[in-house]
């Protein structure tokens, strides 16, 4: 019993913490158990025509803030801030995301600016990009990171050298069961009816067919959809484990899937990558798909192990999700 109640403390120890977004006016900021922070510029409170920006730093003294700009249709030149304008040039591969020339000068005008939007070669204003917030979502960004007070700062410069900055910590490692070219199992019929429990569609017709994906040796995942259980947008599945003797439990994941306010057994719009061997799940917050919930999972041989997660908590225009959780797998 003693041992039992120890193997358990250790794993909660060792379970992970996806830390909190936090939210300035206008932009949201968040960082992950790496210390790689994000800060992104959501669209004012009633805009929708706006345009978003992200600036995105890894930890270390080395890292440079990077900056990128969803512009959606509109096709700017610049982004003016307070009439001063920072040229832009279109991201390769890409037809609405921007990138500015000189990111450290745009940022150094964004911390104290009134106002911001991109403008045509004409100087015609196109969308708003408010910088109300952006202050504090850098300086937050330097705190997470021990950045204030040294001369890498975004919002707190100071005179202590790069070397100050504390290098970025280890992530956690996943150890991935191994792959097996065996066949993947199939369930039962009352497997698959146990799975959906309640969640039955009135004409059987209209029920997704389970799908089958080996995970190792010993085990085959099977999601079995849930639809007609399931909302406009967020597409549950259950996920069943079955073994090679045929029985089958509900898979076990080290984390819940879903988000921290509807935490459920059931996973959402799941998506088995078989070349990665990972699990993806994404809850939506709203049909857009501007907030939410995305989550990783690697399989080790007894559970599924979280390996990312990114967040939007603020339904305000921006797909660009903030990492609040990663760990390296082998």
């Amino acid at each position: 019993m003693i041992a039992a109640l120890l193997l358990l403390a250790a794993a909660a120890a060792g379970a992970p913490r996806p830390s909190e977004l936090k939210t300035f006016r206008d932009w949201t900021a968040g960082c992950d158990n790496g210390r790689a922070c994000q800060a992104v510029a959501l669209m004012p409170e009633g805009e929708y025509e706006g345009a978003t920006m992200t600036v995105q730093r890894g930890a270390g003294a080395a890292a440079p803030a990077e900056v990128w700009i969803s512009a959606g249709d509109k096709k700017p030149s610049a982004l003016a801030v307070d009439g001063r304008r920072f040229a832009l040039r279109a991201q390769g591969g890409s037809a609405d995301v921007y990138r500015p020339v000189d990111s450290a000068a745009l940022l150094e005008a964004l911390r104290g600016a009134k106002e911001a939007a991109l403008v045509d070669s004409g100087g015609a204003r196109l969308a708003p990009i408010s910088p109300s917030g952006a202050a504090a979502a850098f300086l937050y960004m330097d705190e997470k990171q021990g950045r204030i007070g040294t001369v890498t700062a975004l919002a707190r410069r100071g005179p202590a050298p790069a070397a100050s900055v504390p290098a970025a910590p280890p992530l956690p490692v996943v150890a991935a069961a191994p792959a097996s070219a065996k066949p993947a199992r199939r369930p039962t019929a009352a497997q698959v009816k146990a799975a959906r429990g309640d969640n039955v569609c009135d004409d059987p017709k209209q029920e997704q067919a389970p799908e089958s994906y080996r995970l190792d040796s010993r085990y085959t995942l099977v999601l079995v959809p849930v639809f007609c259980g399931s909302g406009a947008y967020n597409f549950r599945f259950a996920a069943l484990l079955l073994d090679d003797g045929g029985r089958g439990v509900p898979a076990p994941f080290e984390q819940p899937a879903g988000t921290k306010a509807d935490p459920g057994e059931m996973i959402y719009n799941a998506d088995w990558d078989p070349k990665a061997r990972r699990l993806g799940t994404y809850f939506k917050g709203r049909g857009l798909g501007d907030c939410g919930t995305t989550q990783i999972y690697a399989w080790d041989g007894t559970r599924f192990r979280l390996v990312e997660q990114a967040e939007m908590g603020e339904c305000r225009g921006s797909i660009d999700y903030i990492t609040t959780w990663r760990a390296e797998v082998r």
